[in-house]
């Protein structure tokens, strides 16, 4: 009581909470979902603009859409399977295991210490191994952030989608 006291007296306040973004709200923030594969990786790390040591530059091949949703101003691109995009992708490292190949934010795991740099090959081969789930936020001529999920969270996805539409929120369309 007397330290509430001594706070609101000194003018002190307690900071807002910040609440964390959910994986639904991370996926119904893009405009554009589709399921691809980079065919091509490199390191983000000599861009003079990188964000992140463990990001990477991708070129992805569009293997089908999942869904999208136009926003206000600029139309949004129109993919097709076939099509490549250009996209930028964050990495991120952690001590324990348990994480998983995939974190909170919806980006590639990989276990080692907090902002350790993830070996070039490793970060080129994990992007390119296999097929993903991406959620961009595509505009004309402009490099896309993608958030990347397992093909296995396909229910998921659609799931999300149809739950947003259903509450009136915005989120892609299912295609």
């Amino acid at each position: 009581m007397a330290l509430a006291a001594l706070a609101m007296m000194s003018g002190i306040s307690a900071a807002p909470a910040l609440m964390p973004i959910s994986p639904e709200q991370l996926l119904c923030d893009a405009n554009t979902i589709f399921v691809g594969r980079a065919i091509e990786a490199s390191s983000a790390r000599r861009r003079q603009d990188a964000q992140d040591a463990n990001g990477v530059d991708l070129t992805i091949i569009v293997r089908r859409v999942i869904g999208r949703k136009e926003l206000s101003g600029a139309p949004t691109p129109i993919l097709a399977p076939g099509d490549n995009i250009r996209a930028y992708a964050r990495a991120s490292v952690s001590p324990y295991p348990a994480v998983g190949r995939f974190d909170e934010k919806a980006g590639l795991a990989f276990v080692g210490p907090y902002d350790s740099l993830v070996p070039e090959t490793d970060l080129m081969q994990a992007y390119t191994a296999e097929d993903f789930i991406y959620a961009a936020h595509l505009a004309p001529g402009v490099r896309s952030f993608v958030r990347t999920w397992p093909l296995a969270q396909e229910e998921w996805v659609r799931k999300t989608m149809a739950s947003y539409a259903k509450m009136g929120q915005p989120c892609s369309s299912p295609l």
